[in-house]
């Protein structure tokens, strides 16, 4: 069984919820399946240890357990569903706070320098900080899209590559996690990610991971060429 708050997550606005699962002997199981976690991801914030046992103490301080896969989750006795129920709601909003935190950080140099070229080379075009529904009803933001509310409507997505030329795996999953929730909504709008040019072997196996669920384009510093690749796409 599935219930809902009308507590709704800081960082995204989904309404927090929780599944109920009767597994005999008197308990039941509370969890989010991941849910808060997969979302998170959605935003751009990149799983690591130091998150991990941060958004740990915040649920352990309710009474709540956190997996290593990042579910949410505790135990308790049929008789004692509503108490946990709302220690379990208290836990997602209060992870859902350390969430919206991290959020507001500086813009990362390779968005802001792809941020100059769109908005130089498309002008009205462009908007920033788009945001669709994806089929799990999350809201997936966006930093660019190009003709939004029409047929020929885009989302673009970054990943920079570090001072190794490796793109970090926490923003791979995450943009595919978005697009691929993008792409099973049955939305018809472009989806595409403009990868950082860098080391020539993680750049292949980052596109690999993202063929699926995107368009790629690799931008070395080429302005015209990304220009084409956005037209063409």
């Amino acid at each position: 069984m599935y219930i809902q708050s009308p507590i709704s997550l800081s960082f995204d606005g989904m309404l927090i919820g929780a599944f109920l699962q009767d597994i005999g002997r008197g308990l039941v199981r509370i969890t989010d399946n991941s849910d808060i976690l997969f979302t998170a991801m959605t935003h751009g914030i990149a799983p690591d240890s130091r998150k991990s046992k941060k958004f740990e103490t915040i649920a352990k301080s309710s009474g709540i357990s956190l997996s290593e896969n990042g579910e949410l989750h505790t135990t308790c006795p049929d008789d004692q569903v509503g108490f946990y129920v709302a220690r379990f709601i208290e836990a997602a909003s209060r992870i859902g706070d350390a969430c919206d935190d991290m959020l507001v950080v500086h813009v990362p140099k390779f968005e802001l320098s792809i941020g100059r070229v769109l908005s130089k080379r498309f002008q009205k075009s462009l908007r920033k900080g788009f945001a669709l529904v994806g089929a799990s009803g999350h809201q997936l933001a966006f930093p660019f899209a190009l003709n939004a509310g029409t047929d020929k409507q885009m989302v673009i997505q970054t990943i920079s590559s570090g001072s190794q030329g490796k793109p970090n795996w926490g923003s791979i999953y995450g943009a595919v996690g978005k697009m691929g929730d993008l792409k099973n909504s049955g939305d018809r709008t472009k989806r595409t990610i403009i990868l950082q040019d860098g080391d020539p072997e993680s750049i292949h196996q980052a596109t690999l991971a993202l063929a699926e669920t995107a368009s790629i384009i690799i931008y070395s510093g080429d302005e015209n060429a990304l220009v084409s690749a956005l037209r063409a796409a």
